[in-house]
């Protein structure tokens, strides 16, 4: 195991269908944060070629495989439910990233919540009533209502927060969704998501939830309008949220994947979206001499 417990990370689980969101994603941590913040990416099937490709990208990146995870993982929502606990021991704060999704700001701000002891995300949607099948979790958790927070960007202290990175990751071989339907607990919900925020309404940490802008940092369901303000030099971008009338923070492809031609057509729709992601897959390789590759077991 690495000795030395790094203060901040972002960590991503990819496989080679997210691979292409990688390529943008990674340039964009580049342009805000250049080498300051180390990457973990745990991996699944990629090849040593398109692995060295990645490390040329100016960021830190440290390599895991998803066999050192401490459960198997048959799709990605199982790998990452378990990213946090593998975290433990390695790393203070970590913000987990969905592969689909850039940076169009630092986040800073984030990991100084997440040192705070704040579970830092955006909203998904309104609140939610937990119903009689979360009974599977506690018969305590029936009837909550508590803030629906999304998994695609997702920020916390895991030494802190180690009972919830712990239990998120013991509960990746029960969910209802995985193959099996996680028998014999079947615990409900949508995807990694759904049961993280179970898990956290179990553990009563729902009250520490810092819930951010959904339209600004997630946008799964209001559409926002987005409008490239600037393109600096260093490849960074200033987009502004027409909708929210707000600078926004980072752009998730949370429907069809911006790389499909489906989900280029759907974010055609929404201002600049699409071209946000596209600028960043621009950068690609144009920090070739400037990236760290490190493989950690």
């Amino acid at each position: 195991m690495e000795t030395s417990l790094r203060d901040r990370v972002f960590a991503v689980v990819c496989d080679n269908y997210y691979y292409p969101g990688l390529r943008a994603l990674l340039p964009s941590i580049a342009a805000y944060h250049g080498l300051a913040i180390p990457v973990f990416l745990y991996h699944r099937n990629l090849s040593e070629g398109q692995l060295q490709e990645l490390g040329r990208q100016g960021v830190e990146l440290c390599l895991f495989g998803l066999e050192e995870l401490p459960f198997p993982a048959p799709g990605m929502w199982e790998a990452k439910q378990q990213i946090f606990a593998h975290c433990i021991g390695r790393a203070r704060c970590v913000y987990l990233l969905d592969a689909d999704l850039v940076l169009v700001s630092a986040v800073d701000d984030v990991f100084e919540l997440a040192r705070m002891g704040r579970v830092v995300s955006s909203a998904d949607g309104g609140g939610r009533i937990f119903g009689p099948e979360y009974a599977a979790y506690s018969p305590g958790l029936v009837g909550r209502c508590q803030p629906y927070v999304n998994s695609g960007a997702l920020c916390l202290d895991v030494v802190r927060h180690w009972d919830l990175a712990g239990l998120w990751a013991f509960a990746s071989k029960y969910g209802a969704y995985s193959p099996g339907a996680g028998a014999p607990l079947g615990l409900p919900g949508h995807g990694d998501q759904g049961v993280f925020n179970a898990v956290a309404g179990v553990l009563g940490k729902a009250p520490l939830f810092h819930v951010l802008s959904e339209g600004t940092w997630c946008d799964s369901t209001r559409g926002c309008i987005l409008r490239i303000r600037r393109r600096h030099q260093d490849g960074r971008l200033t987009v502004w949220n027409w909708t929210e009338r707000t600078r926004q923070r980072l752009v998730h492809s949370s429907g069809p994947k911006w790389w499909t031609a489906e989900g280029a057509t759907y974010l055609r729709q929404f201002g600049d979206k699409l071209r946000c992601f596209e600028h960043f897959l621009a950068q690609f390789g144009l920090h070739a001499q400037h990236g760290v590759l490190s493989v950690r077991t």
